[in-house]
């Protein structure tokens, strides 16, 4: 439970303040959130981001402008930007206090001010001063069923869901198939570390029941690599 009273806040000047609510250190696994306070009159610079943005009108009334289109919002209107494309909010208010409620599409989200060309990430504003968050490191492995196991192989990996939900450090499971290759298959899972993935998980009964499960079904030990993110482009 996130209470935004209870929780420090980032005095980004000019009359705003933003909490952040969901963040990597407090569990997300695929998007951020929070809320910014703009005093009476208060906005904030022109800035692009690197992935989607979806904003709501929580408090009071404000101005949106995006490319340079300026539209009034009230309370509750909701807006989406995509990534790059340069926007700024601002209180319409020169009396009343305005807030809203933000949410990043990505954990590697930054923030890029068009005025000086700055660039920080979303998630290393910190207001405790703790130091930036590690990113996920994703397990990438690589499997190919045997001919008419497909449907046994997803049934399987549904099954193995929760041995993997349970271990130490697991963020994420994502299974994809091949279009060109209905053999073949991707398994994604994020993890906050390679260690907990290699030490952790390889060497506990979760992942001897993982290989149990799927062992009639593919054609050999999956391929397996780790990736960390480089670029968020959009």
């Amino acid at each position: 439970m996130l209470r935004p009273d209870e929780l420090p806040a980032r005095d980004r000047g000019a009359g705003a303040r933003t909490v952040p609510l969901v963040t990597t250190a407090r569990g997300a696994t695929s998007f951020l959130n929070g809320i910014t306070e703009f005093e009476a009159g208060a906005a904030i610079g022109h800035h692009t981001h690197n992935a989607t943005e979806s904003v709501v009108v929580i408090q009071g009334e404000a101005v949106v402008d995006i490319a340079g289109e300026r539209t009034r919002l009230r309370c509750f209107d909701t807006t989406l930007v995509p990534a790059n494309v340069a926007h700024h909010f601002e209180n319409a208010s020169a009396t009343e206090p305005m807030k809203i409620f933000w949410t990043y599409a990505s954990l590697e989200t930054t923030r890029t001010l068009v005025a000086s060309g700055e660039r920080s990430r979303i998630d290393a504003e910190d207001p405790t001063g703790s130091a930036e968050p590690a990113s996920v490191v994703r397990e990438a492995a690589r499997i190919t069923v045997l001919p008419g196991r497909a449907k046994d192989f997803e049934a399987a990996v549904a099954a193995a869901a929760p041995l993997f939900q349970r271990a130490r450090g697991a963020r994420t499971l994502t299974l994809e198939r091949s279009h060109e290759d209905p053999l073949e298959y991707r398994l994604e899972i994020g993890w906050d570390s390679v260690e907990d993935h290699v030490t952790g998980f390889r060497g506990s009964a979760d992942f001897r029941e993982w290989r149990r499960l799927i062992a009639d079904c593919v054609a050999g030990p999956p391929e397996v690599m780790h990736f960390r993110p480089v670029l968020t482009a959009f």
